[in-house]
């Protein structure tokens, strides 16, 4: 059974967006290993300030927009995969994870800062990611039978 890149893309964006909803590690390990490894030269003075504002009350909100808008986009991505190349092997699955793709992208839009998108994360998992891995499952059996 090989894989290539784009069989494996729905579950990888699944990963990265679910990795996105976990605002607080993504705030608080941000560049961590630039910052704190590397400590290259010209990079830290860059990083520095934008951690720090991402990290402070009164600043982060000029990143939170940014943030959503690439959580939404991928999302909108999945909603797209899943119907072209899930909805023949199991529609019903795959419209139930559209119609939960949707509810998390209203979610998302709708949040107004770093914590409400953190709470979203298991919920994504449980409601968007399994389920694709399923659909995803399903899809490769059949592909190699």
């Amino acid at each position: 059974m090989s894989l290539t890149l784009a069989d494996i893309t729905p579950m990888g964006l699944c990963l990265a967006t679910q990795d996105l909803l976990d605002a607080k590690r993504f705030q608080s390990n941000f560049c961590d290993n630039l910052l704190l490894r590397d400590r290259d030269p010209k990079i830290v003075p860059l990083l520095t300030g934008i951690k720090r504002d991402l990290n402070s009350s009164v600043n982060q909100g000029k990143f939170l927009d940014g943030h959503k808008a690439a959580i939404v986009s991928n999302i909108d991505k999945i909603i797209g995969l899943v119907t072209s190349r899930y909805s023949q092997a199991d529609p019903k699955a795959a419209e139930k994870v559209i119609e939960d793709a949707k509810d998390m992208l209203e979610r998302v839009v709708f949040s107004d800062n770093f914590e409400q998108l953190a709470r979203l994360e298991p919920v994504f998992k449980k409601e968007v990611t399994l389920p694709v891995y399923e659909l995803f499952m399903t899809f490769m059996k059949r592909a190699n039978a």
